[in-house]
């Protein structure tokens, strides 16, 4: 089928708005802490069978503990520390508001390629320089109250930092699982991305589990299975995300024609929120805002578009 890397890649940046609108009011109604828990263990045994009917198998047993272990650390990165930020965000700010600072994690990933002494080029920086302008314009922007209409300033910005912990979190898991999968002598053919998923899952599943426990929580998602609105939420958002966003995410890198396009496309998830959000939850976006979110969409599609 012609285009069907760009078509999945679409069908991505949708996958993930459904997502982030479904775990927003999944962590209103119950919590970011006990919506993380859930999401891991609810999104395992779905990922596992996706492994085996597309794969062949739930573990990339061909990989060295080295690459495992990598990959087990950037899951801790990126989906207990980054998804905690992030989710507390949604719960917090809304999912509009979320959305747009989590389009800084390419930024984020550039700066810490700029630490391991990776030089980036002018067109990433033009991205990076972008990004940051959208996001800015946006966080300038008037204040929208119809997500948590008694939301505090502090509270607002709490939610801010939250969203900019899940973009850092994200980028640092990318970048180490990026290395952990990447071809050598060892593993020709490198780490599956559906497998690296699973074993990013595992490992953030128990990280999460040791958090809860030591705060004497261990069933701290039972908050979402006793609210039926949050469960149903969270369900939803299982199915969305983990599941068919990361499926139809591998399509699109390995069927499109460009994989910087491919990127670039999952990327304008915050496009795609800004009338929804104005239906969804009655959001009001200005002049500002609207400008701010094409320029930090645009920014992201500079930097994968040089990558590419």
């Amino acid at each position: 089928m012609p285009y069907l890397g760009e078509i999945a890649a679409l069908v991505t940046a949708l996958c993930w708005l459904g997502s982030s609108l479904a775990f927003a009011v999944a962590g209103r109604e119950a919590g970011a802490q006990s919506l993380n828990q859930f999401r891991l263990y609810a999104a395992l045994p779905l990922l596992f069978v996706l492994g085996f009917a597309l794969v062949g198998k739930g573990w990339p047993s061909d990989a060295s503990l080295e690459r495992i272990s990598l990959i087990g650390v950037s899951g801790i990165l990126g989906l207990v520390i980054g998804d905690y930020g992030f989710f507390h965000a949604l719960a917090t700010i809304g999912p509009r508001l979320a959305t747009v600072i989590m389009s800084l994690w390419p930024a984020c990933t550039v700066a810490i390629n700029l630490l391991r002494g990776e030089d980036p080029t002018s067109g990433q920086l033009l991205g990076v320089g972008v990004t940051v302008a959208g996001v800015a314009m946006v966080l300038l922007g008037k204040r929208e109250g119809a997500w948590r209409p008694n939301l505090t300033a502090s509270q607002w910005l709490w939610g801010c930092v939250g969203a900019l912990v899940g973009a850092l979190g994200q980028a640092s898991g990318f970048v180490m699982a990026g290395i952990a999968m990447e071809k050598g002598a060892d593993l020709p053919s490198g780490v599956d991305p559906l497998l690296a998923t699973i074993v990013r899952m595992c490992a953030a599943t128990i990280g999460m589990q040791l958090i809860v426990c030591l705060q004497g929580r261990p069933l701290a998602m039972t908050k979402i299975v006793r609210n039926k609105k949050a469960l149903v939420a969270a369900m939803i958002g299982v199915v969305c995300g983990p599941v068919l966003g990361v499926w139809m995410s591998m399509v699109g890198a390995a069927r499109a024609v460009n994989t910087g396009v491919a990127s670039a496309l999952m990327a304008t998830t915050p496009i795609f929120m800004l009338p929804v959000a104005m239906w969804f939850y009655k959001a009001r976006v200005g002049p500002l805002g609207i400008l701010g979110t094409i320029l930090a969409v645009a920014g992201v599609a500079i930097c994968f578009l040089q990558a590419a």
